[in-house]
């Protein structure tokens, strides 16, 4: 992608008309004073993206320097309570949006021929991280030991755009199912998820919608096992009837691969078994892909992409700041939340065009925490609305990405679960 090119997304999403405008209707900003929004916008993306924010005296510090204009200093207070205003967490929600919007599509992933039948591949998790105790009445932490407040993350990550699609925000009490995609959103989509999104109800309506899920299955679920079949697909005529249970606890030799037909009174779905030598257990995944197009071992390494969530969480607590946030300000805490996410769609979208300037894959947390010289510069430009000066930063950016951000050499054991190598054995 030429410079050019590069930069219409960003100077889409950092558009001054259109923040003011969206700010003004949302009543964070009823009149353009100190803290205008472009301004703000851009010191928090490169507060978040380009350094260590342990407190919201650096937001602060951030917003002065965006301007390098000493006489447009904002006092702490009023940018403290600029932040702490609920309408503060609603414009920041609607900027990442239209973030999602800008970046989707831009730099697309090309998936294996096995899974270009899929519109989008979609991937569901959560994290959560300790707040001010203060917020416990909000945000009650699940877990009593700890931290008494804590929120929870709910993330849909689209695979095929490299990027979070969705987020939403909760205590980390509340209930993870409430945030899957909806199943009448589903339609040729193929949704992979962990087992705590594991629900018969939301997996038949998915699946009633045309769409098609991968889910790790828990060891509640006690199905009745309608077929049985062996790695070679040879009928296994003893296991019909068993419950999935009585299955586990059998003795004598177990077979490494299974995959079964299983039921519920109300539903039923194909399960794929692996028996886990050093657990001693059969691992087993739900799913209602076709056995005629995606064999076990198809389904066991698709399963492994859906750690490109967990390396998305990774990259977004430690090289983005998401942790942690000093304030007793529910709406603070949630429009820091979006913000942080903000500077990783951003950092992610040119990380994505260095790549493919390259035309190789690059290492995305060496790109996520290597920010220093480059990523405060393109988000300045941004702030001043300078063209020319941005088109140069984003250059040198992408060259200093291209040239020190190259995946260092794994061994042959994460080789084989790279995401790489799953594409590479979905398209033999």
């Amino acid at each position: 992608m030429p410079i050019i090119t590069a930069t219409k997304p960003l100077t889409q999403l950092f558009n001054e008309a259109w923040l003011n405008k969206t700010a003004k209707q949302q009543g964070f900003c009823k009149r353009l004073r100190d803290i205008r929004p472009l301004e703000l916008i851009s010191s928090l993306v490169s507060a978040f993206g380009d350094g260590n924010v342990d407190a919201i005296a650096d937001l602060h510090r951030t917003f002065n320097g965006i301007h390098m204009n000493s006489d447009a200093n904002v006092a702490y207070k009023p940018f403290h309570n600029k932040l702490r205003k609920p309408e503060f967490a609603e414009f920041m929600q609607t900027v990442v949006s239209r973030a999602i919007a800008v970046f989707g599509k831009q730099l697309t992933e090309e998936l294996p021929s096995k899974l270009q039948q899929f519109e989008q591949i979609l991937i569901q998790d959560g994290s959560s991280f300790a707040l001010h105790p203060d917020l416990a009445e909000i945000f009650p932490n699940r877990f009593k030991g700890r931290s008494p407040a804590a929120v929870e993350c709910h993330m849909t990550m689209s695979l095929t755009d490299e990027q979070p699609l969705k987020l939403g925000i909760s205590a980390d009490t509340a209930s993870e199912r409430d945030y899957l995609p909806a199943a009448n959103t589903m339609k040729n989509k193929l949704l992979l998820a962990d087992a705590g999104y594991v629900g018969l109800e939301h997996m038949a309506n998915v699946e009633q919608h045309g769409g098609y899920y991968l889910m790790r299955s828990t060891k509640q679920l006690n199905p009745t096992i309608d077929r049985a079949l062996n790695a070679k697909g040879k009928p296994i005529k003893s296991m019909a009837g068993l419950k999935l249970k009585a299955l586990q606890s059998r003795r004598g030799g177990r077979a490494p691969v299974l995959d079964v037909d299983v039921s519920w009174p109300h539903y039923q779905c194909r399960m794929v078994l692996f028996w886990h030598q050093k657990e001693k257990r059969y691992l087993w995944w739900l799913t209602n892909l076709p056995r005629d197009e995606f064999s076990t071992e198809d389904i066991m390494r698709l399963y492994r992409v859906r750690w490109q969530i967990e390396l998305l969480f990774k990259e977004w607590k430690s090289f983005n700041n998401l942790k942690r946030f000093v304030t007793r300000q529910e709406h603070m805490v949630r429009g820091l939340i979006w913000a942080s996410l903000l500077s990783l769609l951003v950092k992610r979208f040119i990380g994505r065009v260095a790549q493919q300037r390259l035309n190789m894959r690059l290492s995305v947390l060496k790109i996520a925490k290597s920010t220093q010289g480059w990523f405060e510069p393109v988000m300045k430009s941004l702030a001043s609305k300078s063209l020319s000066q941005l088109r140069a930063d984003l250059s040198w950016a992408i060259d200093f990405i291209a040239t020190n951000c190259h995946r260092a050499q794994q061994s042959k054991a994460k080789q084989a679960n790279s995401l790489e190598a799953v594409w590479e054995h979905l398209n033999a």
